[in-house]
């Protein structure tokens, strides 16, 4: 509601100066639309994913649009506005004075269904098939508002100004002001005890609002377009932290707890907070250039950012440039190439952790304390060069290649990480036959090798026996099988195919046809011991007869097969 109430003042203080200017503007010409009407929603056997943005009530809503226009010899005045229901709203008022001035606003609001993770999947128990009996490890879950219906509520507020400073260079200044409020409940949930022993849903609060402000300055100087832009963004969670109380450390079917029990565990029987929404701040600033030679152009840009969590005072930088080569080679063929080069860079932390098995009266104690490495640290490296020729007045056909590379520092492990290369390859084809018949067809191809992955994270090596580190018990503990672990695992493609045609036909001024098909084609046969593939088909059809400019029958149908192999895990109680 605060934010309405702002688009209001705005829009009546962009109304009144808009108005004084009209009035020595001379004459004005004025057109608008409104539509009025209304819509019903029916939630009987209600799905909050199909509803996703629906109050979710049965109820009869009015609904109506109003489009308005103003324009008179050197400036224009438009509102577009939509009000769907209370929580569904849209509306815009622009206005451009001369060449000087430029000013929108603009409001938004949105509801969104949450919906619930029941957690019927988070159950299990340890199951001996020799003896018939169950074991102590058990996985279980509690809902503490099984009833919940949770949705947030997202308003935003967009404006934006620029001014003419000098016409001798074009000297202009743009300033942008983003405000975006979200309130509502959502789900949240805490894990107790190594992880995935019990898992406790509950409702989280949500009172978010973000800041985002932009100012740059663009000029015409000796043939360069030149620009700088500096961007402020803070976002913070307003909402109280969700609080959950972690058990005592005991066995979950004995009740009892014994001095190993207890060492493995950094904190118990206390309240603490979780799923902890960081408060950030970021700062960029971004230059960018464009100059004309001959029948082609250079434009480019150079930027960096720095994000700030207020919280933890963890920072992360990026830098990134862009450089954009189009030409045109003869009076048919255009040449554009493209150069983009991207760094992020993450600070790391130390991980204190309390000393395993302290104390212990064999001596057998360790220390697991580690740098936390950010696997987003990495430079990205992506180059293309496309050729557009125009064959004949019908056909226009295109060729893109073009190479990627990763490289990320800190993954898998740190100091020693991977890199992802990619090559595709793409071709289009137009052909346009007056206005009664449009085709066209574009195929890609991508050849990726070592993709994303999770190192050694699904299987663990059988038949190999670990030593006690505990001489008079039998235990293994679990970070000992580590060792043991093996398969690279992921869902990305090491190749890919893919097409999309489409054509229509329209045989007269009344009769309009479509016709269309997507395909898309991946693999992944590099892996250990399994392979992932993807299969996607959508043919589709569309249908439109127009016998005058009152009345229009439109039809369309389209179907959707998808197929895929991927790998599945289950929770497993040895780890």
């Amino acid at each position: 509601m605060k934010l309405l109430i702002k688009f209001v003042f705005v829009l009546v203080v962009l109304l009144l100066a808009n108005s004084f200017v009209l009035a020595d503007d001379g004459p004005t010409t004025e057109s608008y639309s409104f539509w009025l009407g209304g819509h019903y929603t029916d939630f009987t056997d209600y799905s909050k994913k199909v509803g996703e943005y629906n109050k979710g009530e049965n109820e009869t809503l009015p609904e109506f649009k109003l489009n308005y226009l103003s324009s008179g010899p050197n400036s224009i005045l438009r509102f577009l506005g939509h009000y769907y229901d209370n929580k569904n709203a849209y509306a815009k008022l622009s206005s451009t004075i001369s060449n000087k001035y430029k000013l929108s606003v603009q409001y938004r609001s949105l509801l969104k269904q949450e919906g619930q993770d029941l957690l019927t999947n988070m159950e299990g128990r340890e199951y001996f098939p020799e003896t018939g009996t169950q074991g102590g490890k058990i996985l279980t879950h509690e809902i503490q508002d099984p009833n919940a219906d949770y949705n947030t509520y997202r308003q935003e507020l967009l404006s934006q100004f620029s001014i003419l400073l000098s016409e001798k260079n074009n000297v202009r200044l743009n300033a942008t002001h983003r405000m975006i409020l979200k309130t509502g409940t959502e789900q949240k949930i805490s894990s107790d005890h190594c992880f995935s022993c019990h898992l406790t849903s509950m409702e989280g609060k949500v009172n978010n609002t973000q800041h985002q402000f932009e100012v740059g300055i663009d000029a015409d100087i000796n043939k360069f377009d030149i620009g700088y832009q500096f961007g402020y963004r803070l976002y913070d969670p307003k909402n109280q932290a969700s609080m959950a109380y972690y058990d005592d450390a005991v066995h979950p079917t004995k009740g009892t707890a014994g001095g190993e029990f207890g060492s493995r565990l950094i904190y118990e029987d206390v309240d603490a907070e979780f799923s902890v929404v960081p408060k950030t701040e970021k700062m960029s600033h971004k230059v960018k250039f464009k100059r004309n030679f001959g029948q082609g152009y250079l434009a480019g840009v150079l930027g960096y950012a720095s994000v700030e969590n207020k919280f933890t005072s963890l920072k992360s930088n990026s830098y990134s440039s862009a450089f954009n080569y189009a030409t045109f080679l003869d009076s048919k063929t255009k040449l554009i190439a493209k150069v983009a080069v991207s760094k992020y860079d993450s600070d790391s932390i130390y991980i204190d952790l309390p000393t395993f098995r302290e104390g212990a009266a064999d001596g057998n104690s360790y220390n697991f304390d580690f740098t936390r490495y950010s696997a987003l640290n990495r430079t990205n490296a992506n180059m293309s060069a496309e050729l557009i020729k125009r064959m004949n007045s019908n056909l226009t056909v295109a060729g893109l290649v073009g190479y990627n590379i990763v490289n990320r520092d800190d993954y898998p492990i740190h100091d020693d990480g991977t890199s992802t290369k990619k090559f595709y390859a793409q071709g289009k084809f137009r052909y346009r036959k007056n206005l009664s018949l449009r085709s066209s067809l574009k195929v890609r191809f991508e050849k990726i090798t070592d993709p994303f992955i999770s190192a050694k994270g699904i299987f663990e090596a059988n038949g190999t026996a670990l030593r006690p580190l505990v001489p008079t018990s039998n235990w293994v503990f679990y970070f000992q099988r580590e060792g043991l672990r093996y398969q690279n695992i992921t869902t990305m493609p090491t190749q890919v195919f893919s097409f999309n045609w489409n054509m229509s036909y329209n045989p007269n001024m009344k009769f309009s046809t479509t016709f269309g098909v997507k395909g898309n084609f991946d693999k992944n046969d590099d892996l250990d011991s399994l392979d992932v593939k993807h299969t996607s088909f959508i043919p589709s059809v569309s249908l439109q007869y127009t016998p005058d400019n009152l009345f229009s029958i439109q039809a369309g149908y389209s179907y959707n097969y998808d197929k895929s192999r991927l790998p599945v895990t289950v929770a497993l109680m040895d780890g």
